[in-house]
């Protein structure tokens, strides 16, 4: 083949390469519209919504497979991860924001991608892996707590640095106060407010077991680890965290482990059901007022799910203790003493 031949060979290849990657292109931007539209997707400057489930999710994984390489790959990243946080299936969502980070540092959707990583590594029961994520941020936005504040103190906490945990929610008070910022506060401090309960006695309530009508009170469940769980059948997020509270007292209760299970729901027969079908064969309280259930105003809760950890002497050792991190930290406390 003479020097022409080969050159126009080349030439024809390279031709040939650029027109497939450009109709592979024009593909993964006509699928991506078709996808948008179908998952009704919402972008704004930094934050992208749609709607979520599990097919939907399937096809984005089935997006991601077909075009590697795609200029909207970035996009479908963050709705895959996206998605997995919105359906609580928080043991994936760190990884998932983990991917996109990885494959687009700079990415728009970095900020909130950062939080919800370390947020879900704290959901799943990981805050060893949360914490120095969170530090990251401190360090990154020492002017904006609000963003991570609750997120850093619970993880502190849950790692046994209570001490720090209470430096740094006092520093953030303070200086949201200092900054006049402090219509942020009421929400953060209702958080703050259970981590500094740790380490102190339960706070004083006598009520009656919804179904045995037997009293309970700190005294009546002194000599038990006890679980007090926050819930309600309207709540998706306690839902999806009650597989975790099932096992801890199917594995635990012999040993002394005991759940007791506040509802905050309205409709009791809704109630009664749910408790039946998920055979939550625990302690329950129920008294029909929702946000002013009798116990939700003495333990100041104003979101759920919520949950105390108590140790055999009536002392709170953690608090919003979740997935698997809830058995692993009851056994703990199972091994103590009393001596």
């Amino acid at each position: 083949m003479d020097t022409t031949a080969r050159v126009c060979g080349v030439m024809v290849l390279c031709f040939c390469a650029v027109s497939v990657t450009g109709v592979a292109g024009q593909d993964a931007s006509k699928d991506y519209a078709r996808l948008a539209k179908e998952l009704k997707v919402r972008e704004l400057k930094t934050l992208m919504f749609a709607k979520y489930n599990n097919v939907n999710l399937s096809k984005l994984e089935a997006f991601l497979k077909k075009y590697p390489a795609a200029p909207e790959r970035e996009k479908v990243l963050y709705l895959r991860a996206y998605s997995i946080w919105s359906l609580q299936r928080y043991t994936e969502a760190g990884p998932a924001y983990a991917v996109l980070l990885k494959e687009f540092p700079e990415t728009r959707f970095a900020r909130l991608a950062r939080i919800r990583e370390a947020a879900s590594y704290l959901f799943s029961g990981q805050p060893a892996l949360a914490l120095p994520r969170l530090r990251a941020l401190q360090k990154d936005y020492p002017d904006r707590p609000e963003m991570y504040a609750r997120e850093l103190a619970y993880a502190l906490s849950r790692v046994g640095k209570q001490k720090e945990a209470i430096s740094f929610m006092d520093d953030v008070e303070a200086e949201l106060l200092f900054r006049k910022r402090d219509r942020l506060l009421p929400r953060i401090k209702s958080h703050f407010d259970k981590i500094r309960m740790v380490g102190k006695p339960l706070p004083a309530f006598d009520v009656k077991d919804h179904r045995s009508g037997d009293p309970i009170n700190p005294a009546s469940l002194k000599g038990k680890v006890v679980l007090i769980d926050f819930w309600a059948t309207w709540c998706r997020p306690c839902l999806a965290e009650m597989p975790y509270v099932q096992a801890a007292h199917r594995d635990l209760a012999a040993r002394g482990f005991v759940v007791f299970g506040v509802s905050l729901d309205e409709n009791q027969q809704r109630m009664d059901a749910m408790v039946a079908k998920r055979k939550m064969d625990w302690l329950h309280h129920y008294d029909g007022k929702k946000w002013k259930n009798e116990l939700a105003v003495v333990f100041d809760v104003h979101s759920i799910p919520a949950s105390l950890l108590v140790d055999r002497l009536g002392i709170v050792r953690a608090v919003n203790v979740r997935g698997k991190e809830l058995a692993e930290v009851a056994k703990a406390l199972l091994r103590e003493t009393t001596q």
